[in-house]
């Protein structure tokens, strides 16, 4: 019993080591004989706001569609271990409408809700659709969901991409606000399995229109030598990882003038790469790095509220 008792707490032992070296090691592949690293995944932060209803009376039989979509998308990109997400209740908009927002009102709710990227969107139609044939002798009713959402970059408030998406239902069924928008009983209807394949889509448009950004962390501490940053190890950091320092030019912001209007416009401010930093320290929740020498000149200084770009790591 003794020997039974040892070689047990032997086989345990070897499988929490493996899986430690799992976790803290890049996926290994076999490829045509050769074995490959695969890169490592930092995780960029991600805003979803409430979506905008064009049409609240299609809807009423949706328990609360406005966050329960956002939410479920969210959902699936933080499932594909490349986001951390965050959700708002608001709308991107200063009114009820889904207009688009300023530059500077993307980058407040950016920096509100510590994010990288913003995505606002809004449910244009959930009608029923009836179609006639047989010269009228025989109707077929089906019911469809459209939305649209766009992606900025919350750093700049930059516009960077827009999808308009459709999915028909099988039939014209009701779902009913008994069931709990995202519960599997709500997937269960035909309604509820064209909300299913919309969302998906969504979530696989998002995880590819910002596969090819870098991750990007603000400085919230700033010295000669060292900075921190928010991001660590719920983002993917580890300690030796090398990122790109970027700094604004106060001085000269960019402006022009409009083709709408007389009055000047402001663009931006131009950004510098001031060096490169190390991280020697990472927490859950932020990170220690230290400057290269040539980081700090005498024309950009490091500063709170400058930026850390990651490029790949592995």
């Amino acid at each position: 019993m003794y020997l039974h008792k040892n070689i047990l707490k032997n086989l345990l032992l070897s499988l929490l080591a493996l899986t430690q070296l799992s976790c803290s090691t890049p996926t290994t592949v076999a490829s045509g004989g050769s074995t490959h690293i695969t890169e490592r995944v930092l995780k960029k932060k991600i805003l979803m706001t409430g979506f905008a209803v064009a049409q609240p009376m299609q809807v009423q039989d949706l328990d609360d569609i406005a966050q329960g979509l956002p939410r479920e998308i969210l959902r699936r990109l933080e499932n594909s271990g490349a986001f951390l997400t965050r959700q708002s209740k608001n709308l991107l908009s200063t009114n009820l409408k889904q207009e688009m927002p300023t530059a500077k009102l993307v980058q407040q709710i950016a920096a509100d809700n510590d994010a990288q990227f913003v995505i606002a969107g809004e449910v244009r139609s959930a009608n029923t659709r009836s179609d006639k044939k047989y010269w009228g002798l025989w109707e077929s009713k089906t019911r469809q969901i459209e939305i649209e959402f766009a992606i900025y970059d919350g750093m700049s408030g930059v516009f960077l991409s827009r999808h308009h998406l459709l999915r028909p239902a099988e039939d014209d069924t009701k779902i009913g606000r008994d069931k709990t928008f995202g519960s599997s009983a709500f997937y269960a209807t035909n309604f509820g399995k064209a909300i299913d394949a919309i969302i998906e889509e969504s979530s696989a448009w998002i995880r590819t229109d910002l596969a090819h950004y870098p991750m990007i962390a603000k400085i919230i501490q700033a010295n000669a030598s060292q900075v921190g940053i928010d991001a660590g190890v719920t983002s993917n950091l580890r300690v030796g990882d090398q990122g790109l320092v970027v700094a604004d030019y106060v001085q000269l912001p960019f402006n022009g003038m409009s083709s709408q209007q007389s009055q000047p416009s402001q663009y931006g401010t131009p950004q510098a790469s001031m060096g490169k930093m190390k991280l020697i320290q990472v927490q859950y929740p932020f990170s220690v790095g230290e400057l290269a020498a040539e980081t700090q000149s005498d024309y950009a200084k490091v500063k709170v509220g400058d930026y850390v770009r990651f490029d790949v790591q592995k």
